[in-house]
C-alpha cells in the first residue's frame, strides 16, 4: 500500500510540516522506522528519537517542536491517530473467499450469509447460522446448534462446541476451544462421579480472544463474556463464568466456576481466581495475585491471599528490615532479662 503524506493528512486531520507529496508505504516504531515509513513521538521525552529517526513522517503532538529537515503532522492525540493509520496499513486480511471444496458442511439447517469465507477442512454440523462477512479459517470445527453474528473471523483450527453464539465482530485467534466441558465432578464414596454440563456460551460484540484460550459451558444457563472485552493467550474461563463488558483478561490467568467480573476489570498475567468470586466494576488484579475473597469496585489487589496492592507494597518493603528488626528484638530481650534478674536478687 502507498499514500502520499497529503491523503493521510486529509483522512486523520491535523497541521502537516514538509513535502505533502512523500509516499510512505508502511508503519513502524521511531528506532526502526526506515525511509518510506510513519513512526509516532506521543510526547516531548521522544524528541531525541524523533531527530535521530529515519521515517519519512512522524506524527507528533500540537506541542511537538518542529524538526528540521523532517515531515511530521501535529495532532491531538498521536497515539490514537497512529493506531488508525496503522489499521490503514494492516494486510492481514482474510487471504480466502467463498465456501472451499473440501470444506464439510452439513445438509440441514445450515444458514450461511452470501457473503461468508470458508477455508479447507472446515466442518460445520447442523443447525448452524453464520451472518454476513464473517470469515472461518482452515479446520476449523463448529458444532451443532451455534450461531455465529457478521463481521466474526475465525482462525484456523477452533473448536466451537454445541450451544455457543457468537455477537457481531467477534475475533477468535487459532487453537481455541469455546463451549468445552465445565469441569465439575463429586465424590461419590468410592470416585470421582462426572456432572453433566447442559449449558452453552455467549460472547457477546467486539470480543477478541486470544490463542489456545479455553471457554468452558455453563452446567445449566450461560457462560457469558461481556462485549468489548479482550483476552489474551493461553488463558482458562470455567464454567457459568460471568465476564463484564470491556475487560482485559491477560495470559495464563484461570478462572474457577461461577465467577463474576464487572465491567471495565483487569486481570493481569497468572492471576488466579477460586470459584464463586465477585470483582467489581473497575476492579484489577496485578500479576499472579490469588484471589480467594471478593474485590470492590475500582479496587486494586494484589498478591496470595488478594490484598490492596498498598497495603502489600508495605508489606514487601518492611521485608528487607526484618533481619535489623530481629536483631534489635533479640537486644531488647536480653535486657529485659537482665533487668528481670537484677528486680529478682533484689527482692532477695
Amino acid at each position: 500500500m502507498q499514500m502520499r503524506l497529503a491523503d493521510i493528512q486529509q483522512h486523520v486531520g491535523g497541521e502537516l510540516f514538509g513535502d505533502a507529496n512523500t509516499v510512505v508505504t508502511a508503519v513502524n516504531s521511531l528506532e526502526l522506522a526506515m525511509p518510506g515509513e510513519i513512526a509516532f513521538a506521543e510526547n516531548d521525552k521522544y524528541l531525541t528519537a524523533s531527530l535521530q529517526s529515519m521515517a519519512s513522517i512522524i506524527i507528533v503532538p500540537k506541542s511537538f517542536p518542529e524538526l528540521e529537515g523532517k515531515n511530521i503532522l501535529k495532532v491531538d492525540k498521536p497515539k490514537e491517530i497512529f493506531i488508525g493509520i496503522m489499521m490503514m496499513f494492516d494486510d492481514s486480511a482474510v487471504g480466502f473467499s467463498g465456501i472451499h471444496p473440501t470444506a464439510v458442511i452439513a445438509e440441514k439447517q445450515v444458514t450461511t450469509a452470501d457473503s461468508v469465507a470458508i477455508a479447507a477442512h472446515v466442518c460445520i454440523q447442523e443447525n448452524v447460522t453464520i451472518g454476513a462477512n464473517t470469515s472461518i479459517d482452515s479446520n476449523t470445527h463448529i458444532a451443532h446448534d451455534v450461531v455465529i453474528g457478521e463481521h466474526c473471523k475465525i482462525g484456523p483450527n477452533v473448536s466451537i462446541l454445541s450451544k455457543v453464539t457468537l455477537g457481531h465482530n467477534v475475533t477468535i485467534h487459532p487453537g481455541t476451544v469455546i463451549g468445552g466441558d465445565g469441569f465439575g465432578y463429586f465424590w461419590d464414596g468410592q470416585q470421582q462421579k462426572k456432572v453433566p454440563q447442559l449449558g452453552g456460551v455467549i460472547i457477546e460484540d467486539n470480543v477478541e480472544i486470544g490463542c489456545n484460550v479455553c471457554i468452558d459451558r455453563a452446567t445449566f444457563g450461560m457462560t457469558r463474556i461481556g462485549k468489548g472485552t479482550k483476552i489474551d493467550n493461553l488463558v482458562q474461563i470455567a464454567h457459568n463464568n460471568d465476564i463484564g463488558e470491556h475487560c482485559i483478561i491477560v495470559s495464563h490467568v484461570g478462572l474457577s466456576g461461577s465467577v463474576t467480573l464487572g465491567k471495565r476489570v483487569t486481570l493481569a498475567g497468572q492471576v488466579g481466581i477460586a470459584d464463586h468470586i465477585t470483582m467489581g466494576d473497575g476492579s484489577t488484579a496485578a500479576a499472579r495475585t490469588g484471589i480467594s475473597k471478593d474485590v470492590q469496585p475500582n479496587q486494586v489487589v494484589w498478591g496470595a491471599p488478594n490484598r490492596p496492592i498498598k497495603q502489600v507494597m508495605r508489606e514487601m518493603a518492611s521485608i528487607s528490615r526484618l533481619p535489623a528488626l530481629l536483631g534489635e528484638v533479640k537486644n531488647i530481650l536480653k535486657r529485659l532479662t537482665d533487668v528481670e534478674q537484677k528486680l529478682s536478687q533484689l527482692d532477695k
